[in-house]
């Protein structure tokens, strides 16, 4: 796709005026950088799912999100890190693990544990569907007990 294609050359300068408004902000030009590769990935899919370019109304829809102060801040943040482990290059450490948590006797195998370490790992439903049949369980017996036992008659 070419920008000839979405009529939108002059709302991608005001753009990038809201990514960088220096041409020494490294930052902002590289968060200009993924915003314009993030576009261009959107007008392939458009293109791909739609058989047709986006018309204007569409590419200005998506340019006010992308726009949008928390998105431009996202992306800024998004560079500001890319551009701090260039700088410190290879001799960075990988970051640490948290320790091992130890567990008691849980027969499903290693604890899930609700991380961020890895967000794009899926999330593994068996083992979530029986940790929770098995609180179910538990709510259903401690019931049952304190009915027998806890409540007069």
């Amino acid at each position: 796709m070419s920008e000839r294609n979405t009529g939108v050359p002059a709302a991608e300068a005001e753009a990038m005026l809201l990514f960088a408004s220096k041409d020494d902000d490294a930052e902002g030009l590289l968060a200009f950088a993924l915003h314009r590769r993030a576009m261009l990935d959107w007008l392939n899919a458009f293109a791909a799912s739609a058989g047709r370019a986006p018309n204007p109304e569409e590419t200005r829809a998506f340019l006010i999100g992308e726009t949008a102060p928390r998105r431009v801040q996202d992306y800024r943040d998004r560079a500001a890190l890319m551009i701090g482990l260039a700088r410190e290059g290879e001799d960075v450490p990988a970051p640490a693990k948290p320790a091992a948590k130890t567990r008691m006797i849980w027969p499903f195998g290693p604890g899930m544990g609700f991380t961020v370490d890895n967000p794009g790992q899926p999330v593994n439903w068996r083992q979530l569907m029986l940790r929770l049949l098995m609180l179910m369980g538990a709510v259903i017996v401690t019931a049952l007990l304190l009915r027998v036992f806890v409540v007069p008659r």
